[in-house]
């Protein structure tokens, strides 16, 4: 039979038995706990920075966060100040689980749950052939007018056009790290290939609705984030032309 026979040292942790005794949880949750636990009350929780202090990757991290919270043992919050804007997020944690907590990440996660559309069912209708007449090969105003539409098409876009398009992503990316933030989801990484992809996308369009596109695509697109986005920036509707 082994015993075990404490060593006490300073800088020591006081904390209720509840979490250490939840079979429901994985060492792992409690450990991370233990360690928030020991900290004080004015250090800034992030969760980049928790996974600084340890040798788990930051999707490790996220992970272990949402079994807390899942749990009742952390709340996350979003403050904002006296005019509505967001600020910082606010941690709390609790040594025994609470329900309300609970309730609430609960009702938080359903929100971002896609609603379930069902297939309407589909009708093929009978289309007549239409009539097709040849046109006339001898008028070349049209073939003119194709050949001007490929030709701006395969133009490349200028210096000043790159360098705002890569701007307009960039500012994209922003709004998807804050609203990862404040939907509490991990942040989205794309590779070169993928940013260069948005950028061409990006080219001409409406660029109005970059914030609904970046917070769809945090709530929507868990499953595949990078080919969510770069479909909601194709279908963003074309920047109208100045009239003067």
């Amino acid at each position: 039979m082994v015993r075990i026979k404490k060593v006490y040292d300073k800088h020591y942790t006081v904390i209720n038995n509840s979490i250490l005794n939840d079979t429901s949880l994985k060492w792992e949750d409690k450990g991370l706990f233990t360690y928030l636990w020991s900290q004080s009350d004015e250090w800034d929780f992030y969760a980049k920075e928790v996974a600084k202090h340890s040798p788990d990757s930051e999707d490790k991290v996220y992970k272990i966060l949402r079994k807390l919270e899942e749990h009742g043992y952390l709340l996350r919050q979003r403050q904002r100040n006296n005019k509505g804007q967001l600020k910082a997020n606010k941690w709390l944690l609790s040594e025994t689980p609470r329900q309300k907590w609970i309730s609430m990440y609960k009702k938080r996660t359903d929100k971002k749950e896609a609603p379930i559309r069902q297939n309407p069912e589909q009708v093929k209708p009978d289309l007549e052939k239409p009539n097709v007449v040849k046109p006339d090969l001898t008028s070349t105003n049209c073939n003119k007018y194709l050949s001007k539409q490929v030709k701006n098409l395969n133009k490349s876009l200028s210096k000043g056009e790159r360098e705002r398009d890569k701007g307009i992503v960039k500012m994209l990316l922003n709004y998807l790290y804050i609203f990862a933030e404040q939907w509490h989801s991990k942040p989205i990484t794309f590779s070169d290939h993928e940013i260069n992809r948005m950028i061409r996308a990006v080219h001409g369009k409406d660029t109005r609705k970059l914030k609904e596109v970046a917070e769809k695509t945090i709530v929507y697109g868990e499953q595949y984030p990078q080919g969510y986005l770069l479909t909601c920036i194709k279908n963003l509707p074309e920047e109208a032309a100045n009239e003067e």
